[in-house]
């Protein structure tokens, strides 16, 4: 009897380990997390960085002295737009208490987007969405206004 009751034990146990080692080896694998920083800026001391998390554009700040608001609704890789000799394009509105606003370029332009407007044959990081950020008093603020079927390359620029 003791031999059964023990028999039956250590089936019991084998059967549960098979059991774990199977659900084991039919466990999902999780995808690796991917956390890309796209490119970079300083203003008045803020450290800004625009990153690619996992498909998702995000801006991140280093700074107490600012509070961020607001969600990037553009697609990455994302870029801040420059012009002459690799300068972050700032523009000031200090009529509505805007100290600095910047532009992020995102929705990287295909290659028909490329040859519709005639740049095909460049190297330039191109896309045809925009967003702003905005300094104010105490804030940073990614805007909600998004602008689409534009073409811009990020390192020359736009215009106001």
């Amino acid at each position: 009897m003791k031999n059964i009751c023990f028999i039956i034990t250590l089936s019991l146990i084998s059967f549960s380990c098979k059991k774990n080692q199977e659900k084991e080896y039919t466990q999902s694998n999780t995808k690796k997390n991917t956390i890309i920083v796209t490119d970079t800026t300083n203003i008045d001391g803020v450290l800004l960085e625009l990153i690619n998390d996992n498909g998702k554009a995000k801006l991140k700040i280093n700074t107490k002295e600012y509070k961020l608001s607001g969600d990037i609704k553009i697609n990455p890789p994302c870029y801040f737009l420059r012009w002459e000799k690799n300068k972050v394009e700032n523009f000031s509105y200090p009529d509505v208490g805007v100290k600095h606003t910047l532009v992020i370029l995102g929705n990287m332009a295909t290659k028909d987007d490329r040859k519709t407007f005639g740049a095909e044959s460049s190297d330039n990081i191109c896309g045809t969405g925009m967003q702003g950020v905005l300094f104010k008093k105490d804030s940073i603020i990614v805007t909600n206004k998004i602008l689409t079927h534009s073409f811009v390359c990020a390192d020359i620029g736009t215009d106001e």
